[in-house]
């Protein structure tokens, strides 16, 4: 009895508790998966490494082996405040070897009182403008229309009303190409001469869309904006002013000048056509047989 009891004792301090037994084997399965863990890491740092190594070296070899890639120039270029793009890729018109400076003298919300002043006056600097007229004038005025055309200057079309919210107001088209196709009958009755060149009143941008710009390209006609704006409408009694914003602002060889047929732009004129002489321009009139795009959003339609 004493021997068994010995021999129960001494197995008991030789065993291993249970519970101990049950944690070592946790620790060495928590090493095991901490083992496995940093192996598949350095695993992905490897294959990523790899990778960007193997891009890196493709991206070289085609650097290296391929040809540039040939960059294009996208026409129109700009001009100013619009975008002039020719009909037609060719050289600039030269005489004797340099570029012609050329300037588009243009009046708009004629015609006035003022009309014949103005034609007087681009007659004694040998000059013709573009008169961009508003269709209920025309009746009030019909020799200055009639002297115009017949003096070599362009009568353009400036709607019937001049009025914002008629024009645009709707977002639709309708009545500014119904108050133009009116214009343009009433010029044609008044001189047997249909022009197709008009001006937005305010501007081509932001009012008038590209939908809004293909309905009027589609009802026959090209549309004009401008690259130097004179102001003169907003500076009355204030030639000096006038003069000196347009010669601040004309630099391109190929200007369309906006003015209006006001008192002041009569006082400035004679200055702004001498100055422009200085500078070496020439003074053209729009030609329908050698139009120009010239509208803000450089539309080709128009």
């Amino acid at each position: 009895m004493a021997v068994r009891v010995q021999q129960e004792r001494a197995g008991e301090r030789g065993s291993i508790p249970p519970s101990t037994s049950r944690t070592k084997t946790h620790k060495r399965r928590k090493i095991r998966y901490g083992r496995i863990s940093i192996a598949l890491m350095l695993l992905v740092l490897f294959v990523t490494g790899i990778t960007y190594v193997f891009l890196g070296m493709t991206h070289w070899i085609k650097s290296v082996v391929a040809p540039p890639p040939i960059t294009v120039i996208e026409q129109p270029a700009k001009l100013g405040m619009i975008q002039v793009t020719p009909d037609a890729k060719e050289e600039p018109a030269r005489f004797q070897g340099q570029v012609r400076k050329l300037a588009y003298i243009t009046f708009d919300d004629g015609p006035t009182e003022y009309t014949e002043q103005l034609l007087d006056i681009l007659k004694q600097h040998e000059a013709k403008a573009t008169f961009f007229m508003i269709g209920r004038q025309l009746n009030q005025h019909p020799d200055a229309v009639k002297r115009l055309l017949k003096e070599g200057s362009y009568p353009g079309l400036h709607s019937m009303t001049h009025n914002y919210k008629k024009l645009y107001k709707s977002g639709s088209s309708a009545n500014f190409v119904k108050e133009f196709k009116k214009e343009q009958k009433m010029v044609q009755d008044l001189i047997g001469f249909t022009p197709h060149l008009i001006r937005a009143p305010y501007g081509s941008s932001p009012q008038i869309g590209e939908k809004f710009r293909g309905d009027i390209a589609a009802a026959g006609f090209k549309m004009w904006d401008w690259t130097t704006d004179s102001l003169d409408w907003n500076l009355p009694g204030q030639p000096d002013k006038i003069v000196a914003r347009v010669s601040k602002s004309v630099h391109r060889d190929k200007e369309v000048i906006l003015m209006h047929e006001r008192e002041q732009t009569v006082q400035a004129l004679p200055r702004i056509l001498k100055l422009l002489e200085d500078r070496g321009y020439e003074f053209e009139v729009y030609d329908p047989d050698a139009h120009w795009i010239a509208n803000f959003s450089g539309d080709s339609r128009l």
